[in-house]
């Protein structure tokens, strides 16, 4: 009897703490998946690599916007359980195929993703009126060799760079500044991502959605009308209130090992810490 009575106290016990915890978790967090084409291809296409993936929450309870790089090296299990690179998921799964695994391992519902060719962000950050970012020598030598040295804006060294949509590109795509690899790399596209977004405080909802209609021209979505309208709705509420951005990635230091996978290098993540890791930044306010 007494043995009885303390399964079922003990029961009782653990259904308090599951739902004390699912009392602190957000749930006023929509989840979207941004993605980037590699290549200089003028549209997108079926079998392109997403070298860029970023996880966008928009967060209403906490007013902010969180950008999460899923750096493309990762290694991950397919829909049918078989290792890969996650930039080569969207090649041979899809979108649904992409989000199925990242929702599998992030524990995170998404509500859909975009994929977007980069050089039709150009005139999107020529319109905002460029962007404002201090560089490195080493990232001043690598937007010089990405360019040849030949474009006009180009910035004379390293310091406070005034950067045109080229620039801006050719900073976000550099790889060889021997700077933290691409563990860099998508810092600097959150980097000019957080300032686009930043400027457009200042724009009506007209204005934005005239540049959504620029930009889409090299997108490619699984959003329906009404999903996409949601988001807008999401983000511009954000946007107009000042919204905190947030900026983190996958995986961080002590949550992966080098690895090699059919001769390939991959970072070898311990998924589990990164899931734990992110559900603690999106379940609690961000200090100022």
């Amino acid at each position: 009897m007494r043995k009885s009575l303390t399964a079922v106290w003990l029961t009782l016990v653990l259904m308090l703490m599951a739902l004390a915890a699912m009392a602190e978790e957000n749930t006023q967090v929509t989840h979207y998946l941004l993605l980037g084409q590699d290549g200089y291809a003028e549209e997108v296409t079926d079998d392109a690599r997403t070298d860029t993936i970023l996880l966008v929450s928009l967060d209403e309870k906490y007013n902010r916007v969180v950008m999460t790089s899923i750096l493309r090296d990762c290694m991950i299990d397919t829909p049918r359980g078989n290792p890969t690179k996650i930039n080569l998921l969207y090649r041979n799964y899809g979108f649904d195929g992409l989000i199925e695994c990242v929702e599998r391992e992030l524990d995170v519902e998404i509500e859909g993703g975009v994929l977007v060719n980069f050089e039709h962000v150009k005139p999107v950050i020529d319109k905002l009126g460029g962007v404002d970012i201090e560089i490195t020598n080493p990232e001043y030598l690598a937007i010089r060799n990405i360019l040849l040295g030949k474009d006009p804006n180009m910035p004379d060294g390293p310091g406070m760079t005034h950067m045109t949509g080229r620039i801006a590109l050719a900073y976000m795509r550099a790889r060889a500044t021997g700077e933290g690899g691409d563990f860099a790399r998508t810092e600097r596209q959150r980097k000019v991502l957080s300032q686009l977004v930043h400027k457009c405080r200042d724009l009506s909802l007209m204005e934005l959605v005239g540049i959504y209609n620029d930009v889409s021209q090299g997108m490619e979505m699984n959003l329906g009308p009404l999903d996409i309208l949601s988001a807008f709705k999401t983000g511009y509420g954000l946007v107009s209130n000042g919204a905190q951005f947030v900026q983190s990635s996958i995986p961080h230091a002590g949550q992966f090992y080098y690895d090699k996978l059919n001769s390939s290098s991959v970072l070898n993540v311990r998924w589990d810490s990164c899931r734990e890791e992110l559900h603690e930044l999106l379940d609690n306010p961000t200090e100022p």
